[in-house]
């Protein structure tokens, strides 16, 4: 019981900042969308280096960090629905498996030519190509990653997607002449996180809207694939020599995302684990900003933002001309 006990201020604390986070943003969603996810990352950061994180939380920080963001990420799985993924047709889903390797390629050359931290450019790489933070924290485990490295990594992808919202509703706006399908397919595309390409794929209707949510959980699928091959290189580095650990939290995502698909669960049940994935993940962000020093990620955030923009520049125009030809 005294074990239990040295955990709960901590996780009270984490998740008193999650729901002012939650709050924060439904207040400035009018103005910009920043995520939940980043303004707690924010307050975390702000309140360590400010205040500074009390003994008393350090427990209930640790176990937020390391513990609730893999069940979250398990949780995240019942968004999935692998029938209407496969139902996208060859093209799309070709598109999809070329999009996510050519981003996390990109990233590791654009890293490597920045002499950036390669750590740190595979997470914006990641994060840029399969689903915004939440992939940058799920794949942070699978190659060792530093807190720091991986704050910068969300706090990137989630600013990049946020301006990328408003670009592509601008074009919605806009008359580029692109129908729904193809501007649906653009947004769930090359759009950072989940509620970025949703946002964006709404602008121009229902229809684009689910083109762009179905392309959208075809791209986090691929969080399977390149966990393994992440996980494999990078502890094929170790100097250990240490072989590949499959991360069992991706292996109970994929069963999430199949008993999903079944659907054996009620909607009702599947929405509550949903929701409970995303409290999770946010606490997790939270508790990882309470866990930064300040001073250690600021050198390291301009070649990763330069990294960040130049992959969505590139990949944004490169899919749109694709798009255009092939659908």
């Amino acid at each position: 019981m005294k074990n239990i006990k040295r955990y709960i201020p901590g996780i009270i604390f984490v998740l008193m900042i999650s729901y002012v986070s939650m709050f924060l943003n439904e207040y400035l969603k009018a103005y910009i969308n920043l995520e939940s996810l980043t303004i707690a990352i924010i307050i975390g950061i702000l309140y360590n280096n400010l205040v500074g994180t009390q003994d008393i939380f350090s427990d209930g920080v640790k176990l937020s960090l390391k513990k609730l963001l893999k069940v979250g990420i398990v949780l995240l799985g019942f968004k999935l629905n692998i029938h209407a993924i496969l139902k996208l047709g060859p093209q799309i889903l070709t598109m999809v498996i070329i999009y996510v390797p050519l981003a996390l390629i990109l990233a590791m050359i654009l890293g490597k030519i920045l002499k950036a931290n390669n750590k740190l450019a595979t997470l914006i790489g990641v994060g840029s190509c399969i689903c915004g933070a939440s992939a940058v924290v799920a794949l942070t485990p699978c190659i060792n990653a530093d807190d720091d490295d991986s704050v910068i990594a969300v706090s990137i992808v989630s600013f990049l997607g946020t301006i990328g919202v408003l670009i592509y509703s601008a074009v919605a706006a806009g008359n580029l002449n692109l129908t729904e399908i193809q501007y649906g397919a653009w947004s769930g595309l090359t759009l950072h996180g989940v509620s970025h390409a949703l946002a964006a794929a709404f602008a121009l209707g229902d229809t684009a809207g689910e083109i762009g949510t179905f392309v959208k959980m075809a791209r986090v699928l691929m969080i399977v694939p390149v966990s393994l091959v992440l996980g494999y290189l990078y502890n094929k580095e170790n100097k250990d020599n240490q072989k590949a650990k499959f991360p069992m939290y991706v292996l109970y995502f994929i069963l999430a995302g199949a008993i999903n698909s079944l659907g054996i669960i009620p909607t009702s049940i599947t929405k509550i684990l949903t929701k409970l994935s995303s409290i999770f993940i946010l606490m997790a962000m939270t508790a990882m900003g309470l866990s930064v020093n300040f001073k250690s990620i600021i050198n390291k955030g301009i070649k990763a933002l330069l990294i960040g923009t130049i992959i969505f520049i590139i990949l944004s125009g490169l899919s749109l001309t694709t798009i255009i030809n092939f659908l």
